[in-house]
């Protein structure tokens, strides 16, 4: 017996583990510009491959040998999906998140999957809506066909899902007002895809990743100016399911014969003009200057114990041949100067930030502060903090403001102040491991990531910043669970076998939730925020963000909607007002 069943895009079908039944979208709503998508839910009583293209395919291997995959058991399905518009069909894999469940989340670019016998498949179907599609009703047609060894195929099922087209264009993802800041760590991808760290391939495959943040709407770009600035995330203490989390400098440090160091910042710039030519056209966050992150225990000790970080400069010595560590305050602080220097020359100091990830110690923050304010004043500085009284600490001081979830509901009131006297200054939340949600872990509903949007929105804030992009663990395709790290924290996306990357059902609802956040921004300035209000708020459960801080500590539930339905129809609503 063979089944189709229809699911929504924020279906997330789980193996052997109480599964939900596949909730089929009653209507795919889409702007110009947009996307609608959909998901295919697949079984069969016999070993069966799912093949999303023409090509032939016979199983060799099958995922269960013996009888139960002779050719003639062997069930050869084929989705073949018929719509107006460019349409692409792609395999889902599962991933075993921490509880042990298998759950779909990679979008394969491999045709061609292979399931065991009574074992559930996932496949993805999204089509892209032109900007100069005609506005109204279409439906799009599925047929699943099988065949068995030779035999010519037979249609076993097949399904019509209504399609509607609103009369409004839905911008380019680089032309999102959204600022999405999700930060780059290329010395990982460097590692997965086996390439040299900033040689001309290492940069190919990096410009594919960086495309992939575009369409998100990405607007910073990271780079890292010393060595191991989050000191490998404690990954060399992971005695179960590990990796290598170290990121390297982007800049090459020499010392002349004569003394004097040289500072190579080519391969940064390198990747800022890749970023800037794919589309990401905010600031330049930089990294490896301010809280640098201290290791633990006795590995790669301070090197210079009178500078208040503990930066790490690596540099050729042409004396001798060897590398070596700067050691001295003063090297030091001449590098941080030719730094700053580097970025006034060639014209881009205004979108420098420098950029802190959760400074907790304030006092040694504050002498860091001063130290960078007096050495290079033409800095200005970004902080993502997670200790509230950094809100109040260093308000007038720092110009990119990221407070996590928990900090921005617990001052929520000091935060809106700040906004309010320093309107130029840019205000963007984060999460990441621990409690606070939405989120993006592989347990969390899809609809979180989708909520991001929603809740930038009803924060009143400029967007949404999170560490992890590609900080994948040592082979992410077979095992993502890593260290303390909830699995799904440390990426959103994979690395694929071939050089590309791989999308993921939680990157697909993440940039489904930009997008919204792009229409309700849109609604508002033409209908007004009472009209948008009304429909926004069917997926805000907790709106007061004194009592969304005291659900959020107590870790209760029914914060905000997981309704796939509700944030459809809220899509609708708002492209009707749009359209109107």
């Amino acid at each position: 017996m063979i089944s189709m069943q229809l699911a929504n895009e924020a279906y997330k079908l789980k193996l052997g583990y109480g599964a939900d039944a596949p909730v089929a979208p009653l209507l795919l709503v889409a702007a110009r510009g947009d996307s609608a998508a959909f998901q295919l839910v697949l079984c069969a009583d016999v070993a069966y491959s799912v093949n999303t293209a023409l090509g032939d395919f016979y199983a060799v291997h099958g995922p269960c040998r013996g009888r139960a995959n002779r050719p003639e058991k062997h069930e050869r399905l084929r989705v073949a999906v018929r719509a107006p518009f460019a349409v692409r069909v792609q395999n889902e894999e599962f991933v075993t998140d921490d509880d042990g469940v298998r759950k779909a989340d990679v979008l394969l670019a491999s045709t061609v999957r292979e399931s065991a016998p009574h074992t559930p498949s996932a496949v993805w179907v999204e089509l892209q809506i032109p900007t100069d599609a005609k506005a109204g009703d279409y439906e799009v047609e599925v047929t699943l066909y099988a065949a068995r060894n030779s035999e010519d195929e037979r249609a076993v099922a097949s399904a019509v899902l209504p399609l509607h087209v609103a009369a409004y264009t839905l911008a380019a993802p680089t032309e999102w007002r959204f600022y999405l800041d999700l930060w780059q760590h290329n010395s990982n991808i460097a590692r997965k895809h086996d390439v040299p760290l900033w040689s001309d391939a290492h940069f190919a495959v990096m410009e594919k990743y960086v495309q992939s943040l575009a369409a998100l709407g990405q607007k910073a770009i990271t780079v890292c100016v010393s060595e191991i600035p989050w000191a490998g995330q404690s990954s060399y203490n992971a005695q179960v399911f590990g990796g290598d989390l170290f990121e390297y400098a982007m800049v090459t440090i020499t010392r002349e014969a004569d003394g004097t160091f040289a500072y190579d910042f080519s391969p940064m710039q390198r990747y800022i003009d890749l970023c800037r030519r794919v589309g990401l056209s905010g600031d330049i966050e930089v990294f490896g200057i301010a809280n640098v992150w201290p290791p633990l225990e006795n590995f790669a000790l301070p090197l210079c114990e009178e500078h208040p970080e503990p930066i790490r400069l690596r540099y050729l010595d042409k004396a001798d041949g060897c590398m070596k560590y700067v050691r001295d305050a003063a090297t030091i602080c001449d590098y941080i100067k030719a730094l700053e220097q580097y970025f006034i020359q060639t014209g881009q100091i205004d979108r420098v930030r420098i950029a802190a990830d959760e400074p907790a110690d304030v006092e040694r923050y504050r002498k860091s502060l001063a130290l960078l304010e007096k050495l290079t004043p033409a800095f200005r500085f970004k902080t993502a903090i997670n200790h509230a009284e950094f809100i109040e600490e260093f308000g007038d001081v720092i110009d990119d403001f990221v407070p996590h979830l928990a900090c921005a509901a617990e001052r929520y009131d000091a935060l809106l102040h700040y906004r309010a006297k320093y309107p130029t200054k840019r205000f963007l939340w984060y999460v990441c491991t621990g409690y606070a949600r939405p989120n993006l872990f592989l347990r969390c509903p899809l609809t979180e990531a989708r909520m991001i949007g929603n809740m930038t929105d009803m924060l009143k804030l400029d967007g949404f910043l999170r560490w992890s992009y590609t900080v994948w663990p040592e082979d992410p395709r077979r095992e993502l669970r890593f260290g303390h790290f909830e699995c799904g924290d440390t990426n959103v996306v994979y690395p694929a076998y071939n050089g590309d990357v791989l999308l993921s059902l939680r990157y697909k609802n993440l940039q489904r939730g930009i997008a919204d956040y792009e229409l309700i921004r849109a609604a508002r300035e033409k209908c007004g925020d009472d009209a948008v209000d009304a429909i926004v708020s069917r997926v805000r459960h907790v709106t007061d963000m004194s009592e969304y801080y005291r659900k959020m500590k107590a870790r209760e539930g029914g914060l905000h909607s997981n309704e796939f339905e509700e944030f459809n129809a809220i899509k609708a609503a708002l492209l009707s007002l749009l359209a109107e």
